[in-house]
């Protein structure tokens, strides 16, 4: 075989690793956020849990340009829950379940976008109680077809509990 043959296959491998994905997209992601919020855990915890309030921190305009159209949850264990979003001028249907509930410990969901139907990510939040002040810790588990937004997701998930923190001042 001949040099200009060897430099013929180096040039498709090159080329083919531009197609395909990277070791980090075919996994699922997982990152953490902890935030102390000066509030005891139970008011904390409500703020995850009651319509009226999710609608101040999670969406809206206070965390990016969206409008809450309606928010409903049961809850309890396996208790369901539907929030419609309009984003940018999309309408954004967010479902999911919930699968733990501890009150006022922990809280754990599964978490659809319309715009990703089939990508269920998985959201975890342990409430530690400091006195008069909640250590939150948020832990995320992106499907594999999300684990390239993983950066934008956390960036949006801080700004949420950013904007929680703040409504609890």
């Amino acid at each position: 075989m001949s040099s200009d043959q060897l430099s013929f296959f180096d040039r498709n491998d090159r080329e083919r690793s531009l197609f395909e994905p990277k070791a980090s997209e075919t996994r699922p992601a997982n990152f953490s956020i902890t935030r102390t919020i000066n509030a005891p855990a139970q008011k904390v915890f409500d703020q995850w849990l009651i319509p009226v309030f999710l609608g101040d921190w999670m969406f809206g305009p206070k965390v990016q340009r969206e409008k809450v159209l309606s928010l409903e949850n049961k809850v309890c264990k396996g208790g369901e829950y539907k929030f419609l979003i309009n984003r940018k001028g999309q309408e954004m249907h967010i479902t999911g379940e919930i699968k733990e509930l501890d009150i006022p410990n922990s809280l754990t969901l599964s978490w659809i976008e319309s715009i990703h139907p089939e990508s269920e990510s998985l959201i975890s939040a342990q409430f530690n109680s400091l006195s008069d002040k909640t250590k939150l810790k948020l832990s995320i588990k992106l499907p594999v077809e999300l684990a390239a937004h993983k950066e934008s997701i956390k960036k949006l998930w801080t700004k949420r509990l950013a904007t929680l923190a703040a409504k609890l001042k």
